[in-house]
């Protein structure tokens, strides 16, 4: 079973431990101490179940891998790889693009924070939009009128390219080849990850407002969906969502919409959290707006380790019955100007795909699947959101001529 470390703790005199699972259960009155080695024996979660190796505190019991935003525990593998000495550090400084960044990518970046010289004309963005050697996919990125648009056509673009080279652990893009689904859903065709570490590898990516993100998996499906809290259209003109959206949320989602009002902002942003959710789940799916969003309903808890009302993890009942194979994890992005994303880890029979070339990428079915193995998949730590710089979407071996073409470097 994988060894972890505690990295947290280390001005509280160790990390607490409770007896059980929940977070009511008693806790015990010695802390874990900070730098222990455990064993994991059991994960839900961010609650890991532990048998002491190294350290002093508890045998065993459940502590929480997060807390305030900060990691507790690490995974030692992880841990070892690390340049500096872990007690330097709050959060370890892992490689989050690259041959070392493995499978699971977090991914956001803030169009606002880039205005490359230029435009869409200048040397940078040009560089950038060579990078892209699909000429059809370079057209699409040039048809949007406005620049933001085209920003983020361009990015969203980068970020599946890089999770595939960094999963790959290869520097560059010249033997990747990526295809989209009938759906146009963008996928890994060639070449593909090792079968034993990740047989299953697929990538997806969203933008709405400032944010582009973007989330992979190993070995469950990975959708993902950022939406803006704006209650207006491009003309400035209010949106009346209760009645625009009347029929894709369920008659509970929507009491749970208006349990936030009278403030018409606030029941906006729990009405959001909803469509995202939505949106995550048929683009994980691989079917779009064709799926009737009202069968599809969600409910939701705090995810542990965050500030209050900031992150949620919940499941879907389809047509009304629990559908235990999907998990969702939402995330309020930083910054002043709220957004919401969510991704959601669901199964490959749920898939989508006319023409069946998505779905011969993943070579470990469902049925291979024992229910105990694929709640594991589902409920593993799903990792916060890493925000890049532009530059981190440059492959190493490209890194000189991006520089030379007015780019910033990275790292």
């Amino acid at each position: 079973m994988p060894l972890w470390l505690v990295v947290g703790g280390a001005d509280t005199g160790g990390i607490k431990v409770r007896h059980g699972q929940e977070l009511s259960s008693a806790s015990y009155d010695e802390r874990l101490s900070h730098d222990a080695e455990v064993e994991q024996l059991e994960l839900h979660g961010t609650r890991l179940h532990y048998r002491k190796v190294k350290g002093t505190g508890p045998p065993e019991g459940w502590v929480s891998l997060r807390a305030g935003g900060k990691d507790l525990l690490v995974q030692r593998a992880l841990a070892a790889a690390l340049t500096l000495p872990i007690k330097a550090r709050e959060r370890p400084v892992v490689e989050v693009v690259g041959p070392a960044a493995g499978y699971t990518h977090r991914w956001a970046v803030n169009i606002d924070s880039w205005e490359p010289e230029g435009g869409a004309e200048g040397t940078e963005f040009q560089f950038l939009l060579q990078l892209i050697k699909e000429k059809n996919e370079r057209n699409k990125v040039l048809r949007f009128v406005y620049f933001a648009d085209q920003k983020r056509a361009l990015i969203s673009r980068l970020l599946v390219r890089q999770a595939c080279a960094s999963a790959l652990k290869k520097t560059n893009f010249d033997d990747i080849e990526i295809k989209r689904t009938k759906g146009s859903k963008p996928f890994l065709a060639y070449p593909l990850c090792p079968e034993d570490e990740a047989p299953n590898w697929n990538v997806n990516c969203s933008h709405e407002g400032k944010w582009v993100v973007c989330a992979s998996e190993s070995h469950v499906i990975a959708g993902i969906d950022v939406a803006e809290m704006r209650r207006t259209n491009n003309k400035g003109q209010t949106i009346d969502f209760h009645n625009v959206y009347r029929g894709s949320l369920t008659d509970k989602e929507w009491e749970y919409v208006k349990a936030h009002g009278p403030c018409q902002d606030k029941e906006y942003e729990a009405f959001s959290r909803f469509w995202s959710a939505k949106e995550a789940f048929v683009k994980a799916r691989g079917d779009g707006i064709q799926y009737p969003l009202h069968q599809a309903e969600f409910h939701w808890a705090p995810l542990e380790g965050y500030e209050p009302g900031t992150a949620f993890q919940g499941d879907v009942h389809i047509e009304g019955t629990h559908s235990p194979k999907w998990r969702f994890v939402q995330y309020r992005m930083p910054g002043d100007s709220p957004h919401w994303t969510t991704v959601g880890r669901g199964p490959i029979t749920s898939i989508v795909d006319a023409h069946g070339e998505f779905t011969k990428t993943l070579r470990k079915p469902q049925e291979h699947f024992s229910d105990h193995e694929w709640h594991s998949h589902l409920q593993s730590y799903s990792p916060h959101f890493d925000v890049l710089p532009i530059g981190a979407l440059v492959p190493q071996d490209y890194m000189a001529g991006y520089i030379e073409a007015g780019g910033t470097p990275f790292p």
